[in-house]
């Protein structure tokens, strides 16, 4: 078993205090759904169990760069 530090515990909050609903600020465990578009682009359906408001949120990756082995 690992011990964790303030540190790591710190960044799982603020990694929890984005999944939050932009109409009553309810904590969203996970999106309904989640679509890979491309190789850079997901998007994802999220609706709120507290006050019922759906929406879509759009993840793009940064591009990888190619490094010369």
């Amino acid at each position: 078993m690992t011990r964790q530090t303030g540190d790591t515990r710190r960044a799982r909050l603020t990694t929890y205090e984005k999944n939050v609903c932009p109409q009553c600020s309810g904590w969203l465990l996970a999106p309904d759904w989640s679509e890979h578009l491309n190789e850079r682009c997901v998007r994802h359906t999220w609706s709120c169990d507290a006050c019922g408001y759906g929406f879509e949120t759009t993840v793009v990756f940064p591009t990888l760069e190619k490094t010369a082995a």
